[in-house]
């Protein structure tokens, strides 16, 4: 078993932990293992506002769910927020939000109703491949026998799950994570998964001119027929826009039976005049003005 440390003791980027190891994985939905690397070397990286939200919400439910699932299946809570080092790797950790009686961790979701989906019968161990990572990486730093997931999807579907340990699966986590953790000692960022990793690691071009493979040029060739056939496809859609519009002239909107089909109606927006501004205030527009500079992808 770990060894146990307080909450804040240690500085995450100091570890790998529990909500490090789906991404580290490629099966997070919220980071890649390229995230995870610049945390680890650059201190903890900005997430958009949508991110912070959803954490937060997270962060504030988890006593209600906890409540939630002593009271309604008696489940015997011993302790909350611990986090343990693994015995024989200092750099791998785990913060555990509950333990119970009976020696499960514990770990509590929440989840808006459009995610319910990704959720399967309770009481069984279908639940998120990126939370079945996060239990085993749990369950192999604490050697509990199993994870107990209660999850409140919306306000009022409470839900519990299990997952029970594999050790075949944690020594697979545990080998990645080891290698992962030497990839950081040596600085040797992972490949890019996605366009942001991308731009993080070459955010402005060097000029440089490069040669296309047989591969590449292929590839190339089949973005092109596809940007042709989504043009075509655009085209034909505006052609049965106007259709629907010639028919519907001063009507606001199209029915079939009961069956409401499209709407044209008004609809009025407020927009900032920059240019009448601009030559009223010039000194003031160009005080205010923000010159950025970006990476623009255009076919040729």
């Amino acid at each position: 078993m770990g060894t146990m440390q307080p909450v804040g003791e240690l500085d995450r980027q100091r570890y790998l932990g529990g909500s490090d190891i789906a991404a580290i994985l490629g099966a997070s939905p919220w980071r890649t293992p390229l995230d995870v690397y610049l945390d680890k070397t650059e201190g903890s990286q900005p997430v958009t506002a949508d991110k912070a939200k959803i954490f937060k919400r997270g962060a504030r439910m988890e006593p209600y769910i906890l409540d939630l699932l002593a009271e309604e299946h008696g489940v015997e809570i011993v302790a909350r927020n611990n986090r343990y080092v693994d015995p024989v790797h200092n750099f791998l950790a785990a913060e555990i939000d509950a333990e119970a009686a009976t020696g499960e961790n514990i770990e509590a979701k929440s989840a808006n109703q459009f995610a319910a989906k990704n959720w399967g019968e309770q009481g069984t161990d279908a639940i998120p491949v990126y939370y079945s990572a996060q239990g085993m990486h749990g369950m192999m730093i604490t050697g509990a026998p199993a994870t107990i997931f209660p999850v409140l999807i919306g306000s009022d579907d409470f839900r519990v799950y299990r997952l029970e340990r594999d050790e075949e699966l944690i020594g697979i986590i545990r080998e990645k994570e080891v290698a992962f953790w030497d990839r950081i000692q040596r600085r040797e960022p992972p490949e890019p998964t996605n366009v942001a990793d991308l731009l993080r690691l070459h955010p402005k071009s060097d000029g440089a001119i490069i040669q296309a493979s047989d591969a590449i040029l292929d590839r190339f060739n089949e973005m092109k027929a596809m940007m042709k056939r989504r043009d075509m496809l655009d085209s034909d859609i505006e052609d049965a826009k106007l259709e629907l519009q010639m028919f519907m002239r001063q009507a606001g909107m199209l029915k079939f039976g009961a069956t409401p089909l499209c709407t044209w109606r008004e609809q009025d927006t407020t927009r900032f005049s920059l240019e009448p501004f601009r030559n009223k205030y010039p000194k003031l527009a160009k005080k205010f003005s923000e010159t950025t500079t970006s990476r623009v992808f255009r076919v040729r």
